[in-house]
């Protein structure tokens, strides 16, 4: 259930209580009290939106300084002494988090995977049309890895050809650490008969020289509704997460009754010799007091063997 957590009537964004919730769900924090939702009368330093002190206070004179600033109230921690507070545009700062914490690295992590592969033996011209196509794709990521995969004996070449990339791009990209070398080997070797090549892989990433942030120019209800979409999809794969954990108890019980069932089923050794036919023998009721066993074939080995099992068993009840 979702607390009752007031509008926030100050900056560009103007989220309700649900949205608040949810995207404090998807930060991983706690809603914050603010404005005449601070049931507090002591004393509390007060920090601006650039997380700078601007002084100690008593909490109802700090509510009308944020009046003055024209921002929301705030309360951070109020178990500490004095208690801590901060006067910012509340909306606005969960809806900054929710885009540069959030969303930018989801997509990060998708531009991530596209990355340039280049052949040993590609031309100036190409090199330049991959150099232009870099420059394009840098304006929506910040890093972006090159791989060159090739003969061994080409490696030396392969090496160049990066380097020139890394000349022709160097208005807008630098690398990040040296060329990686690793011996690489293909999945599937479709002609066995053909003898496998040796190759090597290099790669080398770059990372932007401007990196590009998430802007807040997006209208409220689209920012609401990725907020919605977002939580909807958190919960979904919460679920997914839940039902594979249980999926994997009910494997583990299930096994653990087959063990017991097998337990359970086991014969003892006297019971498996009874069953003997080599033994063939018969037991009188012991209520009697005059146990005895009655071999057929006059084999005292087994009946001495016999007779210790029987020893052994009463003495296990």
């Amino acid at each position: 259930m979702f607390r009752k957590v007031p509008i926030y009537c100050f900056g560009k964004y103007k989220f309700n209580a649900n949205i608040i919730n949810k995207v404090s769900t998807l930060l991983k924090i706690k809603p914050s009290l603010a404005n005449e939702d601070i049931n507090f009368f002591g004393d509390v330093r007060l920090l601006d939106s650039q997380n700078k002190l601007i002084g100690v206070f008593a909490c109802e004179e700090a509510r009308k300084k944020a009046d003055k600033l024209g921002q929301d109230l705030i309360m951070i921690n109020q178990e500490i002494k004095p208690a801590l507070c901060k006067v910012c545009d509340y909306s606005d700062e969960l809806a900054s988090k929710f885009m540069n914490d959030i969303v930018k690295i989801k997509e990060q992590q998708k531009l991530n995977d596209q990355h340039f592969k280049l052949s040993h033996s590609i031309t100036m011209q190409d090199l330049k049309l991959k150099v232009n196509q870099a420059k394009d794709l840098m304006k929506k990521q910040n890093t972006l890895r090159v791989t060159i995969i090739c003969p061994i004996e080409t490696a030396i070449q392969a090496k160049s050809i990066l380097y020139t990339l890394k000349d022709l791009s160097q208005s807008f990209m630098i690398p990040i650490g040296d060329i990686k070398t690793k011996d690489f080997k293909e999945k599937e070797q479709f002609d066995k008969k053909k003898e496998q090549q040796e190759q090597v892989q290099l790669d080398i990433e770059f990372e932007s020289i401007e990196k590009t942030e998430q802007h807040l120019d997006l209208p409220q209800i689209k920012i609401e509704r990725l907020i919605n979409q977002y939580y909807s999809r958190s919960l979904q794969e919460k679920t997914e997460d839940e039902q594979d954990l249980a999926d994997l108890f009910k494997v583990q019980q299930s096994e653990k009754d087959k063990k017991l069932e097998t337990q359970d089923g086991k014969k003892s050794k006297l019971e498996e010799m009874m069953e003997d036919d080599e033994l063939d023998f018969q037991l009188q009721d012991i209520s009697t007091n005059t146990s005895s066993c009655y071999l057929k074939d006059g084999n005292l080995s087994k009946y001495v063997k016999l007779y210790k099992m029987i020893e052994w068993s009463q003495g296990r009840k």
